[in-house]
């Protein structure tokens, strides 16, 4: 069973729908796609019962979540009674579960991330030799999660740097961090280090799944903050776009600031998704 966030977005769980249902499955394995919320139908007990319901007596989890500094992935867990009590507190309720429960892990820094990653550098043009990444996801106020969900992105901007994707990467929590203070932080030391024909410009990759509310909302208003005069100018299936100009001199005005990269795309759709879901079905199935 897959268990993944939700949203009232159709086109949020159409994108996680698709990496599923590319997936290639052991022949004969029962599956169940299920949400944590706002999915009519779809609700986790939902995919509990479908699967009992087919004479299922070991159910294997995989939480499609992208950080395991998520507390859903800790509730969730204990919901399913595979752990006593939970870290935080939590509104959810225990599931009725007859079967034996075999919890998988959330994707933090798998290889298929980083492959996710790189297909939006590539996208948004990122020179590896002069831009800079700023890692944006949404993080959590309460510990031990907000420690996971920092280390994992410090390592994750750490992978880039050394992989020559760009020439620095950092990150920012929408739930704590001042997310338009941790960019022109960045901003200031491409600035403080660039050559004077090679200005750097930082781009914005929210490690969020789908596209949604805060991808499509919040990180551009967010951003829009940082420089004023280039404000949300565009919305289509939901998404902002944080106007460049029509050339890309034109994103490069100030001599002393540099230019934001940012298209509110998310790592989805990908094919390393699908990769990363059989292979960590294989992994729960073999314990």
């Amino acid at each position: 069973m897959i268990i993944s966030h939700g949203s009232r977005d159709e086109a949020w769980v159409t994108l996680v729908d698709e990496a599923i249902d590319k997936a290639v499955w052991p022949e004969g394995l029962p599956v169940a796609s299920s949400f944590l919320e706002c999915v009519p139908n779809r609700s986790i007990q939902d995919g509990v019962d479908e699967l009992e319901s087919q004479g299922v007596e070991q159910i294997g989890v995989v939480p499609l979540f992208v950080s395991s500094g998520s507390t859903h992935v800790d509730e969730i867990a204990w919901a399913l009674g595979v752990k006593e009590e939970p870290l935080c507190e939590s509104d959810l309720e225990r599931f009725r579960v007859h079967a034996d429960i075999v919890y998988g892990v959330p994707l933090d820094e798998h290889d298929s991330v980083y492959a996710m990653i790189a297909a939006r550098l590539r996208a948004m043009e990122v020179d590896g030799a002069r831009d800079a990444v700023m890692l944006i996801a949404h993080g959590s106020p309460h510990e031990p999660f907000q420690t996971r969900w920092r280390d994992g992105l410090t390592r994750m901007a750490q992978q880039l740097k050394a992989r020559n994707w760009c020439t620095a990467a950092g990150h920012a929590l929408l739930c704590c961090d001042d997310v338009a203070g941790r960019v022109q932080e960045m901003q200031s030391l491409l600035s403080a280090s660039r050559a004077d024909t090679a200005l750097g410009r930082v781009a914005v990759v929210p490690i969020f799944l789908s596209r949604g509310y805060f991808t499509t909302k919040v990180i551009p208003e967010r951003l829009a903050a940082v420089m004023p005069n280039y404000g949300v100018v565009g919305q289509e299936s939901r998404s902002f776009v944080l106007e460049r100009g029509t050339q890309r001199g034109d994103a490069e005005l100030e001599a002393d600031s540099c230019a934001l990269l940012y298209d509110g795309q998310t790592l989805l759709p990908h094919p390393a998704l699908t990769v990363w879901l059989e292979q960590e079905a294989r992994r729960i199935l073999s314990r």
